[in-house]
C-alpha cells in the first residue's frame, strides 16, 4: 500500500530490502515448530522532498525539498510456527517476500499450503509502525510541526494460482492522520476539506515469476491502488508495473528490480490550483551471501537503492537514494 504522505518513508521502506527475499513465489522448504528469521541492516540515506521531517522550514512551496543524509539502523524479524503435517503456517513480523519488493509493514497471518508451488495467506496489519508527516505541509518560512501516520488492513494472497506461475493479492487498508491541518494557514474552512489525508486504501496486484533456468528468474507484476481519501485533492489512482531479474550463484545472490507507477489524483489542489499527477520511478539492486566466515544460517545482505517521484507539481517532486548492509539469521 502506498500514499503521498507516507513518501517521507520511502528510504526506510526500501531498507527492508536484501536478497534472500529475492525469491518471492519460490515457496522455501517449511520445517515443524518454531522459526526465527532476523537481520539487522545499517546504512546510508540521502533524500530530497518536503515530505522528509527533517525540512522543518520550506522557503517556498514551488520547489522539493532540501536534501538530507542520514545513517540508519534497522533491526527487522519475523517468528513463525508451522504443524507437523507441514502445510500450515502462522506467523509475525515482516513478511520477506514483501521486503524484497521494498514494501514494509508488520503483519500476523496464517499460510496454508495446497502445494509445494501454491499456498493462500490472511494477515492483518495491525498498524504497528508509526510514520511522521507534516500536520501540515504547506506552511513557508516557518516551522511545520510533526504528527503521527498509521495504516491498518487486510491481505489476502493466492502464490502459485492452480500450481501455475501466477500470484495474485488483494488488500483492503485505512489510514488515519493523528492531526490533520493541511492548508490552514492558506485554505478556506471548504478548500482544507479538499487536502484531508485519511483515506481508505484499495490494492490489487498480479504477478507472473518464470524461471529461465536453474539459475535465473524473472519476475513480472502489474498493480492498481485505490487511495479514497477524504479530501477529493488526496484521492488517486495508481497504476504500476514492475520487473525483476534474480540471478542465483553457487553461494549467493543477486536481485534487480525496476518498478513505475503513474498516480492520477481525483481533484484540483486548491494550494497549487491544478490536479495532481505523478510518475514514481524506483530500481533496486540486492545481494546475498550465504554462510560467510562457514557460519551456518547466517548470510551477509547489501542493498543499493534509488526512487524517484516526479509531479506536475514542484512541491511534491523527490527522489531518495540507499545504501545498506547487514546480517541475517535464521533457523
Amino acid at each position: 500500500m502506498d500514499n503521498r504522505s507516507l513518501t517521507t518513508c520511502s528510504v526506510a521502506l526500501i531498507t527492508c530490502v536484501f536478497a534472500a527475499s529475492a525469491q518471492a513465489n519460490q515457496p522455501r522448504p517449511w520445517q515443524p515448530g518454531f522459526g526465527l528469521d532476523v537481520s539487522l541492516l545499517v546504512g546510508y540515506t540521502q533524500s530530497h522532498s518536503q515530505f522528509n521531517t527533517d525540512n522543518t522550514v520550506t522557503p517556498d512551496l514551488d520547489r522539493k525539498g532540501d536534501k538530507q543524509n542520514g545513517a540508519l539502523i534497522a533491526p527487522l524479524g519475523t517468528v513463525s510456527y508451522t504443524n507437523e503435517a507441514m502445510d500450515q503456517q502462522i506467523y509475525f513480523g515482516t513478511s520477506r517476500s514483501d521486503l524484497a519488493l521494498g514494501r514494509f509493514h508488520v503483519e500476523l497471518g496464517y499460510k496454508y499450503r495446497l502445494s509445494p508451488r501454491s499456498a493462500l495467506t490472511v494477515s492483518y496489519v495491525p498498524g504497528l509502525m508509526d510514520s511522521e508527516t507534516w500536520q501540515d505541509p504547506y506552511l513557508a518560512n516557518q516551522p511545520r510541526e510533526e504528527t503521527d501516520s498509521k495504516i491498518r488492513g487486510l491481505r489476502f494472497q493466492y502464490d502459485g494460482i492452480m500450481n501455475s506461475p501466477f500470484s495474485l493479492e488483494v488488500s483492503f487498508g485505512s489510514q488515519d492522520i493523528d492531526n490533520e491541518q493541511s492548508g490552514t494557514a492558506l485554505l478556506t474552512p471548504e478548500e482544507q476539506a479538499e487536502m484531508r489525508r485519511d483515506s481508505d486504501i484499495y490494492y490489487t496486484q498480479l504477478s507472473y515469476f518464470k524461471p529461465l533456468n536453474r539459475a535465473q528468474f524473472l519476475r513480472f507484476a502489474g498493480s492498481y491502488t485505490r487511495l479514497d481519501a477524504k479530501g477529493n485533492a488526496m484521492s488517486s489512482d495508481g497504476y504500476g508495473a514492475e520487473f525483476g531479474l534474480i540471478q542465483m550463484l553457487d553461494s549467493s545472490s543477486l536481485a534487480l528490480t525496476f518498478s513505475y507507477d503513474r498516480v492520477n489524483f481525483d481533484g484540483e489542489n486548491p494550494v497549487f490550483d491544478r490536479t495532481q499527477k505523478d510518475d514514481r520511478w524506483g530500481v533496486f539492486l540486492a545481494y546475498e551471501y550465504n554462510a560467510p566466515f562457514d557460519w551456518k544460517d547466517w548470510g551477509f545482505v547489501s542493498l543499493l537503492g534509488y526512487n524517484q517521484s516526479q509531479s506536475n507539481i514542484r512541491f511534491y517532486d523527490e527522489d531518495n537514494v540507499l545504501i545498506s548492509a547487514g546480517m541475517n539469521y535464521r533457523f
